[in-house]
């Protein structure tokens, strides 16, 4: 069932002959229809920037996408009713839009040469090798520490076989349809998103590079091991949770492997991640680092900064203890972090000698010193003990939040800027968002409606305004018997010139006795009635509230629908508010619909007199939303005032 049911009773038949051309008439429903679907976007984008959901970047920019089609269509049809009127409309939707796709939109990755790098000069090319290799080429060059040497296949061979495979759209696809971090979506997400990759195929020019890289890191006749990792641009860490290791490979086999250690970009755990901490696919590059398996005696870790609750003696418990694991035998060394190094704890037995576990933690030390902060680090030590570093990353890698995009795009979306309470902002220079459009077109669509009617008209009276002192301003189209005769030939009513029975009710629940009312909070806005039938759109402040109800004494033609969208606040105020709202109209027994600052509630066929008095206590509470800024400042907050709000109902409405 669509929101509204306005156009069931509004039909082109009810106008004059003559008055109201077809070409009108149609743009005016695709325009109100086109309006359902734009708040359910603007909504949907706030749900996402209000933290209330979780989705790959790649849904907001289709989002944000489908967005601006949509409004400029809505415009469109304001232009087809008002073609003077409205005639530089687009000028103003073209520069917001412009704002938000360069607020939205990440660019697809660039692809330049070269495709591989030696380790010890990857820090010349931070943009392609990512952190990984960053840290190890400067303990190589800055430092006399050994290192595991090596060679980096860059983020360009992954962006050159996205590209000569054509698997971008195809992988775009998936990730713009990922709107929940629950493990088994984004599981079956993963399953496809590696099918489409594993597809491709590499190209020669670039696999014959990296075979040639390979044959050179396997130092005559080893195997090799290719360690995949992702750094987001410009980030000086690796993404947590994004590493794949891939042990005793073929040289010849490279291009397999490296397809399947790239696939860790596209884990379910890293996609989770990677959307946790704001980053999109485009901006995360995977690199992955090519090494030689030599033999070793021992391998392990060593964490630089031990965390776990040790007892250590009074002179290192300030500075704290380093802890290596040898992977041969399982031995657990802690070691003093002061300048003299000394063993606070180790094993009855280990393979790894003590002079070993001192050198280790010992260069490890000096890695931290050389990175800024402590390391987890990978050893080993071939036949004659040398200890080597095969790895680095800081400890515990928490990752780095990417430049919250959203907080600059969401102003260009959904912020309102305009009200039609204020003829001076209220123009379509002074919009700043689309959503500032969609009320700005809304608004002077259903003016130019009602400027068609005519007191001519077949049964019509023309427009007429009903004024509550200052507080309340509608202007009242009435379709049929929804005014008493004493309005025929006044172009100002009063509340006692309606008959409509839920326009009635509504005024009731309004209660311009409400002790909140005043000039500051005046409500205004357009009402199309008949003797049983009431659309409503109310504005107050940067609110907007519609009712869309029949109050029949057929109970099978009965419904009420509701819908509220909000318009300021702070984000957490916008959701106590929402929360407000719905445990009312729940306890009412609607069915309702929230997202982001927009919620709708739907109550189905009914008793006349029962719609009636929900009917109320919409209009109660529209005034208390209305008279209360904010309503609430928290959710807590707002379910305990709204079980106040309950309480009062009863004694209002006697």
């Amino acid at each position: 069932m669509k929101f509204r049911q306005l156009f069931n009773h509004w039909t082109y038949e009810t106008f004059p002959p003559g008055r109201l051309l077809r070409r009108r008439y149609n743009s005016f429903k695709l325009l109100m229809e086109l309006e359902e679907e734009c708040l359910q976007i603007i909504s949907r984008i706030e749900d996402i920037g209000f933290g209330l959901s979780e989705v790959d970047w790649a849904n907001v920019e289709k989002l944000s996408k489908n967005l601006g089609k949509k409004v400029f269509l809505m415009l469109e049809q304001l232009q087809s009713m008002n073609p003077v009127r409205f005639m530089d409309i687009m000028d103003y939707y073209n520069k917001i839009n412009f704002y938000v796709r360069m607020a939205v939109t990440v660019p697809d990755s660039g692809i330049s040469t070269p495709f591989t790098i030696p380790l010890s000069d990857s820090a010349k090319y931070p943009e392609h090798v990512g952190t990984h290799a960053i840290n190890l080429s400067r303990i190589m060059n800055d430092t006399d520490i050994p290192v595991l040497d090596g060679i980096v296949i860059s983020s360009n061979v992954y962006n050159y076989f996205i590209e000569a495979n054509d698997l971008r759209s195809e992988i775009n696809s998936v990730l713009e349809s990922i709107t929940t971090t629950d493990y088994d979506y984004l599981t079956t997400a993963s399953k496809k998103l590696n099918s489409i990759f594993l597809k491709g195929t590499m190209p020669d020019v670039v696999s014959n590079e990296l075979e040639i890289a390979a044959l050179e890191t396997a130092l005559g006749g080893n195997r090799i091991t290719l360690s995949a990792s992702v750094t987001p641009d410009e980030g000086n860490k690796e993404l947590p949770k994004n590493r794949c290791m891939i042990s005793n490979v073929n040289p010849q086999d490279i291009v397999t492997a490296w397809k399947n250690a790239v696939l860790a970009k596209f884990s379910p755990e890293s996609i989770k991640i990677r959307i946790e901490l704001g980053y999109s696919s485009h901006e995360t590059p995977v690199s992955v680092l090519i090494q030689p398996e030599i033999e070793t005696h021992d391998s392990g870790i060593i964490e630089t900064r031990y965390k776990k609750e040790t007892p250590l003696p009074p002179s290192d418990q300030k500075t704290g203890c380093s802890f290596i694991l040898n992977n041969s035998d399982s031995a657990q060394f802690i070691l003093s972090r002061r300048e003299k190094q000394r063993i606070l704890s180790h094993p009855d037995f280990s393979t790894l000698s003590t002079h070993s576990a001192k050198t280790i933690a010992a260069n490890a030390l000096k890695i931290e010193a050389l990175l800024g902060e402590p390391q987890k680090c990978e050893w080993i030590t071939d036949l004659r003990n040398r200890v080597k570093i095969k790895s680095t990353t800081p400890y515990p890698n928490e990752g780095i939040k990417a430049d919250d995009r959203m907080k600059r795009a969401l102003p260009y979306i959904a912020n309102l800027n305009i009200s039609d309470r204020n003829t001076e902002v209220f123009l379509p220079e002074k919009s700043k968002s689309l959503y500032d459009l969609v009320r700005f077109a809304n608004a002077k669509a259903v003016s130019e409606m009602f400027s068609l009617v005519s007191k001519e008209g077949l049964g019509l009276d023309g427009a007429k305004h009903l004024k509550i002192k200052e507080l309340i301003s509608l202007t009242i189209l009435n379709l049929s018997d929804g005014l008493f005769t004493t309005a025929a030939g006044k172009m100002d009513i009063s509340p006692d010139d309606i008959k409509s029975t839920p326009m009635w009710a509504l005024l009731f629940g309004l209660g311009k006795k409400n002790p909140g009312w005043s000039a500051n909070n005046s409500m205004e806005g357009y009402a199309i009635l008949s003797k049983t039938y009431l659309n409503i759109k109310l504005k107050s402040k940067k609110d907007l509230s519609e009712v869309d109800a029949v109050c029949d004494p057929s109970e099978e033609k009965n419904h009420i629908h509701f819908k509220f969208k909000g318009g300021d606040g702070t984000t957490d105020q916008r959701i106590a508010r929402i929360a407000f709202i719905k445990h009312i109209l729940t306890e009412e027994g609607f069915s309702i619909k929230t997202q982001g600052d927009l919620i709708e509630a739907i109550h189905g066929t009914g008793k006349e007199s029962e719609l009636q008095k929900k009917i109320a206590t919409i209009g109660h509470l529209i005034a208390h939303i209305t008279t209360s800024n904010p309503v609430a400042d928290d959710i807590k907050i707002a379910k305990e005032r709204a079980t106040q709000f309950m309480a009062t109902l009863g004694q209002k409405e006697n």
